[in-house]
């Protein structure tokens, strides 16, 4: 049986395709600024960073390269050898005029202190 999607139907199917690929690029880019502000905030070189993450060198040039897509343990990792906290929420409209500690009394966000 021969597939019988007409062209807009296959024109949308690329355009979901391609926004996917857009978010998913503007996600790994936000990070790779995180990592790269964080980094410098604390004065610290990339094979500083990657000691105290327990990585090399050419993996935080990666990351800030957007070279990386981020797990959650890369995150503690990198929250800790910073000295911050680490924030996870989930939600709607968290973005939105909510403080953080409002969200963690909610059971919407956790956070980790470094370290």
């Amino acid at each position: 049986m021969t597939d019988r999607r007409n062209w807009n139907d296959i024109k949308k199917s690329r355009s979901d395709a391609a926004q996917r690929a857009y978010d998913d690029e503007a996600r790994i880019s936000e990070f790779r600024q995180i990592v790269y502000r964080v980094r410098t905030e604390a004065g610290l070189t990339q094979a500083e960073l990657a000691e105290r993450m327990g990585t090399t060198q050419s993996a935080i040039a990666r990351m800030e390269g957007g070279g990386t897509r981020p797990s959650l343990d890369t995150l503690e990792k990198l929250a800790a050898a910073v000295g911050q906290e680490l924030v996870v929420g989930l939600g709607e409209r968290l973005s939105s005029n909510r403080s953080i500690a409002k969200l963690v009394r909610e059971g919407r966000a956790v956070v980790r202190k470094a370290g």
